[in-house]
């Protein structure tokens, strides 16, 4: 096969690859419907009557709870409503502190966004921003800018810049507010640093983001597959969507960002496809985890016991047999490693001791175990590997396996 080739054929895993992207902005924000209708509630005044006010709003979350694209798609709705459903335009511009570091670069990218032509070169901050309110005042338009990052640009430009943009209106001393903001912080100790009045503007109005749990995270997935047609549902299964869920949800010891588990999804699918496969199995996003946050933990694993190392080498087979599942029942689990005992020549351990085995590996975040759900008979303990690739797991347990055994 030639590259051409692989230009030219179709994908089995991927229906728009694009809406897997870091800017896709999804058509459904599922768990963030309070925060989109409090920036509503927030910006009602100014959306309804523009000019009568102006408005701060302050996001803050950590990396992937939802704040950029909640504010982009707010300001596609208001550029929506406004253009169907107002008297005046509305418009809505996002720069991002890491990209645009300084007040002056920051009003040239909304005017870029505004289409208004301004030299790189000749004005100096001040006349960028009576250049700007001059174009609204001149068209009748008003302007609902995003500051993302604002953290960065306290840091990089100190906060005279995020000060100077809480008084848009007073610099230029007109009597109709043009511009409103939208700050997007991701913690809000950057604040304590502004000057005491900045801190009053931008104090009243915060709405916080939430990290992701393992189930919104799921549903997060789930949305992104089949309301917005990222992947084939034919090409994934319940199994795969709730092991990132796993690896992800703040609740299960994850991060709760939104921003890495679909990073994950589309690393598992490119996986799937460079083995021409059809469907996405659980390797596929071990493999892809460990790409975004290596987590092998190579040296807890030669610590482990012999007999640790051999009920772990069961659970890796058990898994890679069974490839499209994640979890398998405790008692399957030590029906192999006796057989493995066996292969070995050791004499394998009691129940008891077997059940300590897997806590100790649960508490070194080697496996997960949890007790089983409906669809078990009776109650039975669940034992996986979220995190780890099973290939490589494998190879290190067998070799040393073999060491402690003086197996050459």
């Amino acid at each position: 096969m030639w590259v051409e080739d692989i230009w030219f054929k179709k994908s089995k895993i991927f229906r728009d690859e694009r809406k897997l992207m870091f800017d896709y902005i999804p058509k459904v924000l599922p768990h963030r419907k309070e925060e989109m209708l409090k920036l509503g509630e927030y910006f009602k005044e100014f959306i309804l009557n523009p000019g009568s006010i102006s408005v701060k709003v302050i996001l803050v979350g950590g990396i992937g709870t939802g704040k950029t694209v909640v504010a982009k798609s707010f300001g596609k709705k208001i550029e929506e409503f406004s253009r169907t459903k107002s008297k005046s335009e509305i418009r809505y511009a996002h720069v991002n502190c890491h990209a645009h570091r300084t007040l002056f670069s920051i009003m040239q990218k909304i005017s870029a966004e505004l289409r208004l032509s301004i030299p790189r070169r000749g004005f100096s901050r001040e006349e960028l921003i009576y250049l700007l309110w001059n174009y609204l005042e001149s068209s009748d338009k008003y302007l609902i800018a995003t500051i993302d990052e604002a953290d960065f640009l306290a840091r990089t430009s100190g906060f005279e810049a995020i000060y100077e943009l809480t008084r848009l209106s007073e610099i230029v001393n007109k009597e109709k507010m043009r511009i409103s903001l939208i700050f997007i912080f991701r913690d809000l100790s950057s604040l304590l640093s502004l000057e005491k009045s900045a801190q009053s503007t931008l104090s009243h109005n915060i709405i916080r983001f939430e990290p992701y749990t393992s189930d919104q995270i799921i549903d997060i997935l789930w949305a992104r597959i089949k309301e917005e047609g990222a992947i084939y549902e034919e090409a994934i299964n319940d199994e795969v969507i709730e092991l990132i869920g796993e690896l992800v949800g703040f609740d299960k010891g994850g991060t709760g960002d939104a921003r890495l588990a679909i990073e994950i999804l589309h690393r598992a699918g490119k996986y799937a496809e460079f083995e021409d496969r059809e469907v996405i199995i659980p390797e596929d996003v071990r493999k892809a985890y460990n790409d975004v946050i290596p987590s092998f933990p190579k040296e807890e694993i030669k610590a482990l016991k012999l007999n640790e190392k051999i009920l772990l080498l069961a659970l890796v087979r058990l898994l890679q047999r069974k490839k499209y599942i994640t979890k398998v029942p405790l008692g399957i689990l030590e029906f192999e490693y006796n057989e493995l005992c066996e292969e070995y020549g050791i004499k394998p351990r009691r129940h008891t001791t077997l059940w300590e085995y897997v806590q100790h590996l649960k508490n070194m975040d080697i496996i997960s175990a949890e007790k089983s759900k409906r669809g078990y008979r009776g109650k039975t303990t669940l034992v996986g590997i979220s995190s780890v690739p099973l290939q490589t797991l494998e190879k290190l347990l067998k070799e040393e396996i073999e060491r402690d055994l003086g197996v050459s």
